[in-house]
This record gives C-alpha cells, sequence and structure tokens, in this order.
C-alpha cells in the first residue's frame, strides 16, 4: 500500500497480541511477526520471502521466532482487528491448531474489507483445507486468492499449492501447468525441484516428450542433488516412449557413473527390462543376473531375481537364498539354502548356513536356528561372521527361548576358545548381564570380575567393577559395594569414569554412616566433569537438591536486542573484526544459492528439503572456519525459526573461538547460551507443562534431547515431532484424550499435538511410577513395562534406578536431559 512504509514502526506498536507474545521491545514485535510470516505483508514493508506457507503433502510443523516473554496469568484485551485476526490465524496453523486458525481467519474476512488482509486470510484457509485433505474447497480458496487478489504477495506460492492439489486429485495435466505457473512468477527460486515436480506430472499424464524435457531443466538447474534420480527418469521415460536403445545407453552411464550399489542395481534391472521389450533375452538375463550376483542387498535385485527366473534363467541357489534373505522373502530363501547346501559339500564357506539361521530366526523358527548356528560355528571358525554368530545364538537362547544360563554359558565358551577376539570383553559384560537380568548375582558378579582381572586395560573393566558395586549396594552389601566402587576408580580411564565411582563412593560412605568421606566424594567429583552427568549430580547432592529440582526463580524473558549487542561487541574482539563491520543481516551469504532456495522452501512449508540447503551451507562454513560467516547464519535461523541448524551454527562459533561446552558460559556471552538451549515453542510448553504438573524447563529439555526443537523430524524408529511420538503410542494418547478430532500419524508433526501428546504420556507414566521423573523418562524412552521392572530393582534411589536401566540408550537418555535440564536451570531457573 503507498505510504505504508512510513509508518510500519507505529503498526507493529498497534498489534494487539496475546500477552504470551508481547515482546519486551519493538526488535521483538518485528521478530515475532517475521516469524508469523505475515504482518509485514501486511503492512506493505516486505516481500513474498516473508510469507510462509504449508507444505504440500506436509502438514503444519510452527517455528516460533526467539523466546517471548512468559506471561502466565491472561488479561482482558479490545476486540482484535481483523490484521491480528490474521496474524493468530498464522500462529494457530503454525502450530497445527486448524479449528482455532480457521475461526481467526473466517472472523478476518467477515470484518475487514482490505484486500491484503482478505488475501492474507483466504491463503491461510486454503492452507488448512489442504492439511485436513479437504481438496476441493482448498481449490475453491485458491482462485479466490489467484482471481480477486492476483497481485498480492501468496500468488505464486498459490498456484505451488493448487499443483500438488491436481496432483492428489490425478489431474496431472492441470497439476503441470500450475507448476508451470509458479516457475513463471518465481524464477530461479526452487527451479530444480519444481521442474521434476511438472515432469512427473506430465509423465503421469502420458506426455512422455515434455516429461524429458521437463527433467532435462530440471538437471540443468542449480540444486545439492546430483541428478542420478533425474537421469532415472529420463531414461524411464524414454523406455515409455519406446526408444530403448536411447534409454539403455543412460542406464548404462549410470551404472558407470553411480557409486551406490543400490542405484546400479534398479539401472540393471529398468535396462534388462528395455533389452526385453526389445527381443534382447540374454542381454537381459545377463544384466539381471549381474545384479542378482552383485548387490543382493538392493530389493532391485530381488526384482532382478524375479525377472530372471521368470524368463527362464538361473542362478545359484546360494546367491538366490541371499537376494530373498535381504528382501524379507525368508521362506523362499531358506529353500534356496537348503538345495545349495544339498548340492554342495561341506567344505563350502559357510555362508549358506548362516544366513539360512538368520532367515529361521526371522520366522521365529529358533531351534532350527540354532541348529544352524552350531553347524555354523563347529565348522567355520575361519569366517567373518563367525563371533557374530555366537552373540547371535546366545540372544535367540535367552531372549527368545528363556534359557538365560544357556545364553550366558554360550557366550562364556566364545570366550575361552577366542580370548583375544575384539569381542571377548564385551561378550563377557553381555553374559554378567544376562546372569544378572534371570537375578543369578553370583554369577554376575563372577564374570564382572573376570573382566577386571582378564582384561584390566579395556575399557569395559572400571565399568564391570561398577557394576559389580551396583549389585551389592542393591543386594545392601554397602561396604563391599564400597569396595568395588573404589576398584572401579582405580580402572577408570576418563572423567566420566572417575566420578562415576566418585558418586557410588560417596553414596556407599553415606549409608555407611561415614557423612564427611561422602561429602569429601561427590566434592571431588562435582570438580573432575563439569558439566557431565555425574558431577553434576555429585553438585546436587552437596546441595541437598533432588533431581530435577528447579531454580530459586523462574525467569522465562530473554532480552535478545541488548543480547545481540554484546554478541556483535564479542564477535568484533575474538576475531579482530573492524569496528565498521555490519554483522546484521546475512551480508555475502544473502546471494548465496542456498539461502535463496532455502528461504524458498521454509516458506513453502517444506522443511526437511530447507534444512539440507542451510546444512550444506552451515558444514561448508565449518570447513573454512568462517566464524563470521557462521554467526551471521545462525542469528538467520534463528529468526526463521530453524532452530536445531542455528544451534549447531553458534556452537560453530563458539568452537572456532577456542571454547568448549564447560568454557562458553564463563566466556562467552549469554546470547550464544540462549540460542543453544532456548525457550523455543513456551507459548506451548509452558501451559501444558503447567497444566500436567511439570517444571517448564522440565520439558524444554526433553522437547532438546528428542528434537532438538526440530518439529519436522522423524527417526530411524519411526518416532515424530517436537516430542519424537511413535505412532502406536500416538494412537493410543489420541483414544484417551478424545482429540484431535479424526487423528493420523501425520498429526504427531504439529507441535501443538506433540507437546500435548509428550507431556500427557511423561504425567502418565510419572503417576504410574509414583512420582519418579527418572522413571518416567525411562518409560518414556524404553518403555513402561521395563521402566517397572527396573523401578522394582531399585525402589526410591534414583540413583540406584538409573544403573538398574539394562538399555544403555535409556540410561544415556536419562543422563543427557539431566545435563541439559542443569544448563537450563542456570540460565532461567535463578540457580
Amino acid at each position: 500500500m503507498p505510504g505504508m512504509n512510513t509508518t510500519c514502526e507505529s503498526q507493529f506498536d498497534t498489534l494487539d497480541l496475546p500477552p504470551l507474545y508481547q515482546y519486551k521491545n519493538r526488535m521483538k514485535k518485528q521478530r515475532l511477526l517475521l516469524g508469523l510470516g505475515l504482518a509485514l505483508s501486511l503492512l506493505g514493508c516486505s516481500t513474498l520471502e516473508n510469507f510462509p506457507t504449508i507444505p504440500p503433502g506436509w502438514t503444519v510443523t510452527p517455528s516460533l521466532p526467539p523466546t517471548p516473554q512468559a506471561t502466565l496469568t491472561p488479561t482482558i484485551t479490545p476486540t482484535p482487528q481483523p490484521v491480528v485476526r490474521v496474524v493468530q490465524g498464522d500462529l494457530a496453523l503454525f502450530h497445527g491448531d486448524y479449528d482455532a486458525a480457521l475461526l481467526q481467519y473466517q472472523v478476518a474476512l467477515q470484518d475487514s474489507p482490505d484486500p491484503l488482509v482478505r488475501a492474507s486470510a483466504t491463503w491461510g484457509e486454503a492452507r488448512i483445507y489442504y492439511a485436513q485433505g479437504r481438496y476441493n474447497e482448498t481449490l475453491t480458496a485458491l482462485q479466490t486468492l489467484m482471481t480477486e487478489y492476483p497481485q498480492a504477495p501468496q500468488s505464486a506460492q498459490a498456484y505451488f499449492l493448487q499443483g500438488f492439489v491436481y496432483y492428489r486429485l490425478e489431474n496431472y495435466s492441470a497439476a503441470a501447468d500450475s507448476w508451470q505457473t509458479y516457475l513463471t512468477l518465481r524464477p530461479g527460486a526452487l527451479d530444480a525441484y519444481v521442474y521434476e515436480l511438472r515432469g512427473d506430472a506430465l509423465y503421469n499424464a502420458l506426455n512422455y516428450t515434455e516429461a524429458i524435457n521437463a527433467y532435462k531443466a530440471a538437471i540443468q538447474a542449480p540444486s545439492l542433488s546430483d541428478d542420478t534420480m533425474l537421469d532415472l527418469k529420463v531414461a524411464g521415460t524414454h523406455k515409455q516412449l519406446g526408444e530403448y536403445e536411447t534409454a539403455i545407453a543412460l542406464y548404462d552411464g549410470i551404472i558407470g557413473r553411480a557409486s551406490s550399489d543400490y542405484i546400479k542395481a534398479q539401472a540393471l534391472y529398468e535396462a534388462g527390462l528395455a533389452n526385453q521389450a526389445q527381443g534382447q533375452n540374454a542381454e537381459a538375463l545377463e544384466r539381471y543376473r549381474f545384479a542378482v550376483e552383485n548387490y543382493p542387498l538392493s530389493y532391485y535385485s530381488y526384482l532382478s531375481l524375479v525377472a530372471l527366473l521368470d524368463a527362464g534363467g538361473t542362478a545359484s541357489d546360494f546367491d538366490r537364498g541371499l537376494v530373498d534373505y535381504f528382501a524379507g522373502q525368508y521362506d523362499v530363501g531358506i529353500a534356496a539354502f537348503d538345495r545349495y547346501l544339498q548340492s554342495n559339500p561341506p567344505e563350502n564357506d559357510g555362508s549358506a548356513y548362516y544366513y539360512r539361521a538368520l532367515s529361521k530366526s526371522s520366522l521365529a523358527q529358533y531351534d532350527a536356528a540354532l541348529a544352524d548356528y552350531d553347524s555354523f560355528i563347529a565348522n567355520f571358525s575361519a569366517h567373518p561372521k563367525w563371533s557374530d554368530a555366537w552373540g547371535e545364538k546366545a540372544f535367540i537362547q535367552w531372549a527368545q527361548k528363556g534359557d538365560y544360563t544357556g545364553g550366558a554359558q554360550t557366550l562364556l565358551e566364545f570366550v575361552s576358545l577366542a580370548p583375544t577376539a575384539s569381542q571377548a570383553a564385551d561378550y563377557l559384560m553381555s553374559a554378567a548381564r544376562i546372569y544378572e537380568r534371570d537375578g543369578q548375582y553370583d554369577n554376575a558378579i563372577e564374570t564382572w570380575s573376570r573382566v577386571t582381572l582378564e582384561y584390566p586395560g579395556s575399557q569395559q573393566a572400571s565399568y564391570a567393577a561398577f557394576l559389580i558395586g551396583i549389585v551389592e549396594y542393591r543386594r545392601g552389601n554397602y561396604q563391599p559395594a564400597l569396595d568395588t566402587f573404589k576398584r572401579s576408580l582405580a580402572l577408570s580411564i576418563t572423567e566420566e569414569e572417575r566420578t562415576r565411582a566418585l558418586l557410588w563412593i560417596g553414596k556407599s560412605y553415606k549409608i555407611l554412616g561415614d557423612e564427611n568421606a561422602a561429602l569429601d566424594a561427590w566434592r571431588e567429583g562435582q570438580n573432575l566433569d563439569p558439566g557431565g552427568y555425574y558431577s553434576e549430580r555429585a553438585h546436587d547432592l552437596l546441595n541437598e537438591r533432588l533431581p530435577f529440582e528447579g531454580g530459586s526463580s523462574l525467569t522465562l524473558s530473554v532480552d535478545y536486542t541488548r543480547e545481540r549487542a554484546d554478541a556483535d561487541a564479542w564477535m568484533r574482539l575474538t576475531f579482530n573484526l573492524g569496528s565498521d563491520m555490519d554483522l546484521n543481516g546475512l551480508g555475502a551469504l544473502e546471494a548465496d544459492p542456498r539461502i535463496i532456495r532455502g528461504r524458498e522452501y521454509f516458506n513453502l512449508g517444506m522443511y526437511e528439503e530447507a534444512r539440507l540447503e542451510f546444512e550444506d551451507l552451515r558444514n561448508e562454513l565449518e570447513t573454512l572456519q568462517d566464524a563470521v560467516g557462521s554467526y551471521r547464519l545462525a542469528n538467520y535461523l534463528l529468526e526463521l525459526g530453524m532452530y536445531r541448524s542455528a544451534i549447531f551454527s553458534a556452537r560453530q562459533v563458539l568452537t572456532l573461538a577456542g571454547l568448549d561446552e564447560q568454557s562458553e558460559s564463563m566466556m562467552a556471552p549469554v546470547y550464544f547460551s540462549h540460542i543453544r538451549y532456548g525457550l523455543y515453542y513456551s507459548d506451548l510448553v509452558i501451559p501444558m507443562a503447567q497444566n500436567t504438573g511439570f517444571d517448564p524447563l522440565f520439558i524444554f529439555s526433553v522437547i532438546r534431547q528428542e528434537s532438538l526443537f526440530e518439529g519436522f523430524v522423524r527417526s530411524e524408529a519411526g518416532a515424530r515431532g517436537l516430542m519424537q511420538i511413535v505412532a502406536p503410542t500416538g494412537a493410543q494418547i489420541a483414544s484417551e484424550l478424545g482429540k484431535p478430532i479424526n487423528y493420523t500419524e501425520e498429526d504427531l508433526y504439529r507441535p501443538y499435538v506433540s507437546v500435548l501428546f509428550g507431556t500427557h504420556y511423561l504425567a502418565r507414566n510419572r503417576t504410574l511410577l509414583n512420582n519418579d521423573l527418572y522413571a518416567a523418562l525411562a518409560a518414556y524412552n524404553g518403555g513402561p513395562g521395563n521402566a517397572a521392572a527396573w523401578k522394582e530393582l531399585a525402589g526410591d534411589d534414583p540413583d540406584l534406578f538409573l544403573e538398574s536401566v539394562r538399555f544403555e540408550e535409556t540410561r544415556n537418555y536419562i543422563r543427557n536431559i539431566y545435563e541439559i535440564f542443569v544448563i537450563y536451570r542456570r540460565l532461567y531457573g535463578g540457580a
């Protein structure tokens, strides 16, 4: 709007945001509105880049700007103006609260004649409808936006979203046209990605010639990709056109330059199909056989095996069995191994026995698997999998068949036969743990003792002595426990091992009545490994502080403007920068293609793609040891809402300044700590933590450990969102809470849902486990059934509980969250 730039400052001051989002100064208001991605475009102060959208194919994953002041008591405010309604709608949408967001947008449309307000509200409606799978309503809203408000900043992204709606509705030609319009309106932003989308749409529309042109345009456009997948698409499209020789030549080129065996297997399979399509059966069989024999891990090798056999070709039974195993086709794999072993002499290399055992174990045929492991172990001691076979056999014995003694004895037999093997000490540790699981404590202690005597210089020796002490302490044998903890201290290699031993030496002295000796041990321990779990726990014991006890006062606000100025001054001094260097903004990085693509991906809600762009740039800056660039990037990502990458960038600056985790708090401005341990999503975390009776800093600590505040992340185990809820647990919690309505697994990426579910699940397990936070965390990570069993071993001693946890991952999880919580308490808890 003409003249609006002259009034931007006053417009910011008149925006009536809820109290939780009122920053102490105007800069914070601006950052909040930038994070919400609306008000600057409404006020005529910005361009398209500042307006985020929902990712087609993804649900909304909100990201808030640096933490607003936490005000816990709502105040009465006047009826919001339409512009504020849209701001609040964007905020609710970013949180994944679709109902609240839609209400705000609809009220704004009713109350405002301003075209920019109406365009923004209509765009918000379209994003919600798309996220809910209401595609016809999405198209209606987008058509309204594009026809009534063609000059709105959201116009180009509207065509982008429209393309995905048409694609979902299988109107592929219309999708291709929409994406072409986006490319026209936003040239040079995401050309490689959108040309590929357009190529896919044209391919599905059977317009193969134009699809090839689109794919080639994508290859020519700059991107992080090496274009191999695009090359495969080009070759496949030529194959659809019947241009088989061209396709085969392209596939051969891919095979020649690909570094991935999986890509090679795919190209071989596809080239074989092209050979068959033009009657070149012999050439096809050769390609299929080569994939089967050389790349058995790839599923395309399995497809090649099927094609090979269907075409009358042959493969060795061993290769067939191996490919079937890796494809999860265990029954036919076992049959192939059976034939191979029946027709080959016993002096084969033993791999057939090993993989047949794995196949049988995967089908729960445990006795048959054990028989194969026995044959393999007895006859093939030179095989590279021989040591692994002992461990796999032992696991079946104790974990699947309940034969704890047999499993432990298997591992002990391995150690007797191969005492110098790299796995020997580990297998002794595992045998002892198996005995301990079964309550055979004397056998466990004897086996751990062997580790200390037979492998005294190993990393396992100190921990073996330590575990003896834990078992003795748990049994009430405190003097023997003290003696073995001292033995563990003597065998310790790292500072963490020493502080661990000293913590328990202190606990043993205390329960034996020697208070002064206990305090001396803890004082020594608290100074050995500052920031480490055992040092911090010793410090808390000295101060008679309970685990996860908060500080004397809670201050959930940060003055980022003042802190940023201090950080700028520190940067100039530390890195000898000129006083005239302007550290605001991205500087030369603004023109970096990764910034341009990353920003556009982020504004389109495609957060993983944005992360890849920003991380590629961050890694380059790290390699170049560019402290200023890393600092600029950290500030930019912080304001954008890419918190995980901002955290890494800030750590990069500190590393280049020669500061480690311990010296950071003493020698670097607190601005860096507030980035690395931020109060992100505080408007969700604070009220939900209070509603479930948790210290908000505890929940912040859990989120940082789980996701580093990256709401779109998914783990290898399938956990999703800020608090990393797995799908079965999410479905259970949704049923318990009765919301969100029409719940799906994708809702776990919505921060509102993730924090709601995570705090509920933690609270439920806390109640189940007698208000024990260690046990609640163990249940969150390792399952409530396991946590209950560990608590039964430990009683109400949190330290004993931690050491009774039998999953290393869960022990590390609790320790890490404790370390994080200590930092949050120091920064915000008045400690």
